[in-house]
């Protein structure tokens, strides 16, 4: 996520720096959380969650629970896994059902 992150604000916006991603660990799901200050600080917000059990992916419904109408991609899955990183952007839009 980092190095897309990084080769997306290279292509399109040099003079940006681009946005960091960072987990935070949780009993049930664990908050992938994006934002330019792993601290907590400014300008940070969840991209996404992961079940720590299974490894489904679920798009954020806010910053501390996961959107429930199903899960997107399995991280345990290696079809699964290769079309996440096909289909990847760092402004989630993956995440939307399609």
């Amino acid at each position: 996520m980092n190095e897309a992150s990084a080769k997306h604000n290279a292509e399109h916006y040099p003079m940006l720096e681009a946005d960091l991603f960072w987990i935070a660990g949780g009993q049930k799901y664990i908050k992938v959380v994006q934002g330019r200050d792993p601290e907590g600080g400014s300008r940070t917000s969840v991209h996404s969650f992961v079940d720590a059990l299974t490894g489904d992916v679920y798009k954020a419904a806010g910053w501390k629970a996961p959107a429930l109408n199903g899960a997107r991609y399995n991280l345990l899955d290696e079809d699964s896994l290769a079309l996440l990183k096909e289909r990847f952007d760092v402004y989630g839009g993956y995440l939307y059902k399609k």
